[in-house]
């Protein structure tokens, strides 16, 4: 040991303490922790801005529906009215048709149906009605 080394063997001593110390500070303390936290912070205030965002674009969706189902009713009440105008044109129209077909079975004429058929038509089982029954 030489003479210096009464001198600077407690500073050795004291530096070494507060090494550890300062080791032991910084791994039992939240400071480290304080970086991880902050980014959790972060990300969870820009996912509420998100969310902030999101419910603003939804808040004009609604807006614009609620602006357009007014003439939107406009719209189907008027459709309503003309088809209410069409089936009273119509109505005169179709007891018009039915009297004609029912006039046309007085003179014997029958009804031909509109489709078609490709097989050949059979003869008949049952002897037809008396149009005078009816």
């Amino acid at each position: 040991m030489g003479p210096l080394d009464l001198l600077t063997a407690p500073l050795r001593s004291l530096l070494g303490v507060t090494e550890d110390a300062e080791r032991d500070v910084v791994s039992l303390s939240p400071v480290h922790e304080t970086g991880e936290l902050e980014h959790q912070l972060q990300e969870a205030v820009s996912s509420i801005h998100r969310a902030a965002d999101s419910m603003e674009h939804h808040v004009e969706v609604v807006e614009t529906l609620a602006t357009t189902v007014p003439k939107l009713t406009d719209s189907v009440t008027a459709l309503v009215e003309e088809m209410h105008a069409l089936n009273s044109t119509l109505k005169p129209v179709a007891s018009a048709e039915h009297e004609v077909s029912r006039l046309g079975h007085l003179f014997g004429h029958r009804h031909v149906a509109s489709g078609t058929s490709s097989a050949p038509p059979q003869a008949p089982t049952e002897p037809p009605a008396d149009p005078r029954r009816t």
